[in-house]
């Protein structure tokens, strides 16, 4: 099973929101409670979907954001997830809290 990239976890640490808009689409980032991730990492399936994903928030609408085994931040739909339909964010975890703005 995929663990917490570091960079989420001193996110979590910093204090900082979990809920931002981004500057890129899906637009809006809901960042799971840090006690909740393996819980719904495990819910929605993503090993069993998504193996070596590790889901870590949602754009509220549908889609999980999640890192891939590469370290890419991706875009899954929760329905008919698989790694075949990731959408890239961001290169990496640093350039996707570069793109957090704006907390809700």
């Amino acid at each position: 099973m995929a663990t917490a990239p570091t960079g989420l976890l001193a996110y979590y640490a910093s204090g900082k929101p979990l809920s931002c808009k981004l500057d890129v689409d899906p637009y809006l980032c809901e960042i799971w409670q840090l006690e909740n991730l393996t819980k719904y990492n495990a819910d929605y399936e993503v090993q069993i979907y998504a193996p070596e994903f590790f889901g870590f928030g949602s754009n509220g609408g549908g889609e999980m954001l999640a890192v891939s085994p590469t370290g890419e931040v991706v875009c899954l739909p929760f329905i008919g997830m698989e790694p075949a339909v990731a959408t890239p964010i961001a290169s990496s975890w640093d350039a996707f809290e570069g793109m957090l703005r704006n907390a809700l």
